[in-house]
């Protein structure tokens, strides 16, 4: 039989392919994998697409792991669209999957960050998101989308940085040359006013929007202010989400592990000092600190856990692929 995990979001589909014992087949990646932007049909070619990568080099073929057995976890983005969790595992059942669990993307990140334990995380990448799990028990705060929330974000860094510049356009704000310099060169624009093409273009480019974020953070380590308060603002944010799902989870009594994940925290102390900070209010046992592993593991492990293997049982050769460099592409 064959464990597959997918991790399927906005950008790609990442998957990890393993045997019965723990051990790597393959790893592979496909197209982007939200539901609510791909459909039902475009998860399900993007998870296929990961699949056959994964199996390029194994000698097995889509048709092999299908007619000897194979089982699928997949975090999927999007799905807290009602119904698209019931609708994709009917999908992936009808592609010959023998059994399959369908969850929301943070869900298995969850299980990744903390190696299948109970405890929180607090998603930042494009989006922000914080969940919480005890005794089986899912908790969610935020994660609303980019109108209604996404504090944090990489697209809420960005956004309150373009609102500052627009802000000084007005004289409701001090100039800030090198933040508007800096907004100028990344999108290839001769006004900051020209920015407004770029954010109100239909459909809205969250990803390229928010791909301004890490300049935000090199000016902010380089001194500027604005771009200081913007990033620690986004930092304390994100430590409230943190802060409410520990809480809201049952955690709050207890030592309790918050994993920080997504390419926001690559940003370091200048977004996780403050975000701890705000954390620590909250909830002052938790701990803000660095994920175990990346989401499509945490799939992989949901997959062994249909076949009735827990986290312990294949976690020391998924530690192993990883001292061999055999998980990350």
């Amino acid at each position: 039989m064959y464990i597959i995990g997918a991790d399927c979001g906005g950008t790609s589909t990442k998957v990890l392919v393993g045997g019965p014992q723990g051990e790597l087949v393959g790893r592979g990646r496909g197209g982007p994998g939200n539901v609510a932007v791909q459909g039902y049909e475009g998860v399900m070619k993007a998870v296929r697409e990961a699949v056959q990568s994964a199996l390029a080099h194994s000698g097995l073929t889509w048709s092999d792991i299908i007619s000897r057995g194979a089982f699928l976890a997949a975090g999927v983005s999007g799905t807290s669209i009602p119904g698209s969790i019931e609708r994709l595992t009917e999908g992936f059942l009808n592609l010959g999957f023998r059994k399959v669990s369908v969850e929301i993307d943070a869900k298995m990140a969850l299980i990744g960050a903390l190696s299948g334990d109970d405890g929180a995380i607090v998603i930042s990448g494009t989006g922000s998101i914080a969940l919480g799990r005890k005794n089986g028990e899912y908790s969610r705060v935020g994660g609303w989308g980019y109108l209604l929330g996404d504090e944090g974000s990489s697209f809420w860094i960005t956004q309150q940085a373009i609102m500052y510049l627009l802000q000084s356009l007005d004289g409701t704000a001090s100039r800030n040359t090198e933040l508007e310099e800096a907004l100028l060169a990344h999108f290839q624009i001769s006004t900051v006013p020209e920015i407004l093409e770029i954010v109100y273009r239909n459909p809205i480019d969250r990803g390229l929007i928010g791909s301004f974020s890490p300049v935000i953070v090199r000016l902010a380590q380089a001194g500027n202010h604005v771009c200081q308060r913007i990033v620690s603002e986004a930092g304390r944010e994100l430590g409230k989400l943190a802060g409410a799902v520990v809480e809201k989870a049952g955690l709050k009594e207890i030592p309790c592990r918050v994993g920080t994940c997504g390419g926001v925290f690559a940003a370091g102390s200048i977004i996780l000092d403050p975000l701890q900070n705000a954390l620590s209010e909250k909830a002052p046992l938790a701990k803000a600190l660095p994920p175990d592993f990346e989401p499509v593991v945490g799939a992989l492990l949901a997959g062994y856990g249909l076949v009735g293997l827990s986290p312990a049982d294949v976690l020391p050769s998924i530690r192993q692929w990883e001292k061999r460099g055999g998980i990350d592409e």
